[in-house]
């Protein structure tokens, strides 16, 4: 919580450095091209969404960013201060008399050939409805419904940043699955009725192409991540106005946060997770794993069950692609003292606003790999 105390103090965090921009991608190392962008002309926010054989959703703005990287301008560098990219994409509202909120979102479309010498129609969305704010479970299950409707695609990729359930899910790896689990405390969604739902999907995408990829074209976290930057962030963590507490720098040390899943000598060769039929936990609020506690799925986000109920209802199949921008926080110091919640969510927040561009170029280019990697 912010207060005028904090507010007033100058930050004593020295930062390590300005941050690397997202690097060129070098596709003709695996003798593959980048995806061709297809021009759209100028629709207007009502006009339909083009048809498409695959479209791929994602959510932040840092996921966005990613995903735009990838797909249409993989030929330079992007920091992620720039944002002139963004005018480009279209957007598709939902502006009608009944609404209040200009949603669904915005899109852009490439065509991609993957190994079976098809050529494929993808769009690419970014989403702008989630299960957390309003119009919560209605408005997410309204646009996923309208989307799915209007470009008729024959799978669904949702993809993004994600929490780690486990010490496997190193920062920069990344989790596909095709189920999730539904966990819901807003009042606001017990109206869609899906609280405690499962659902699974039947297709899984091709993941031959994969290794490929990861040996190539992943950015490795090694690169960002190191002592000098953990240091600056366990400092920023303290000493953020908003909720931060200089306090607990006697609570818990660096080293007492920094465990397998971030340490640096780890971080450098990010990996695929084939998870095929080990839900992910989809939640209204932010949850947070505690030890070993959530080991029963592959990982924490907040959006893709109930994304993949409204495709399955529709016949499309669907696959979630979640990078580890926040790994799993110990909850124990070294020697044995409780962490705080606080703590706990504080640091994964930092993680996450600090390295999520980074770990979401990933997801992306699996992604991209996963489609490409096709035989038919």
């Amino acid at each position: 919580m912010a207060n005028r105390h904090l507010d007033a103090k100058p930050n004593p965090c020295t930062s390590p450095g300005e941050m690397p921009p997202l690097p060129i991608i070098n596709w003709s190392s695996i003798q593959h091209q980048a995806p061709t962008v297809v021009d759209l002309g100028d629709p207007g926010k009502d006009d339909p969404l083009p048809k498409a054989d695959i479209v791929v959703m994602t959510w932040t703005t840092a996921e966005w960013s990613a995903l735009d990287h990838v797909f249409l301008h993989s030929d330079s560098e992007r920091s992620a201060s720039d944002n002139s990219w963004q005018d480009a994409w279209h957007l598709r509202s939902n502006d009608q008399p009944h609404n209040t909120f200009e949603l669904w979102g915005k899109y852009r479309m490439v065509e991609i050939t993957n190994n079976g010498g098809a050529v494929r129609k993808v769009l690419l969305f970014k989403a702008n409805a989630h299960l957390a704010y309003p119009p919560y479970c209605t408005g997410l299950m309204e646009m996923v419904g309208l989307l799915l409707d209007e470009a008729k695609p024959d799978q669904l990729y949702s993809i993004g940043t994600a929490g780690g359930s486990s010490l496997r899910d190193k920062l920069g790896d990344t989790v596909f699955t095709n189920a999730g689990h539904i966990m819901l405390e807003k009042s606001e969604n017990d109206i869609c009725k899906i609280n405690g739902k499962t659902v699974d999907g039947e297709w899984f995408p091709d993941m031959s192409l994969i290794p490929t990829v990861e040996g190539n074209l992943l950015f490795p976290l090694s690169k960002v991540v190191n002592q000098k930057e953990l240091d600056y962030l366990f400092c920023k963590m303290v000493h953020d106005p908003r909720h931060g507490d200089p306090a607990w720098a006697k609570e818990v040390s660096v080293k007492d946060l920094v465990n397998a899943a971030l340490d640096p000598a780890h971080l450098e060769h990010p990996q695929a997770l084939n998870c095929e039929g080990v839900p992910l936990l989809t939640t209204d609020f932010y949850y947070i794993a505690h030890g070993d506690d959530s080991t029963q799925y592959s990982v924490l986000e907040m959006d893709d069950a109930v994304v993949g109920l409204v495709a399955k209802d529709k016949g499309v199949d669907f696959v979630f692609v979640r990078n580890i921008s926040d790994p799993i926080v110990p909850d124990k110091t070294q020697d044995g003292k409780k962490i705080s919640d606080e703590i706990m969510e504080a640091w994964s927040s930092q993680l996450y606003l600090r390295y999520g561009l980074y770990t979401s170029m990933n997801g992306a280019l699996l992604t991209w790999g996963a489609i490409a990697g096709e035989d038919c």
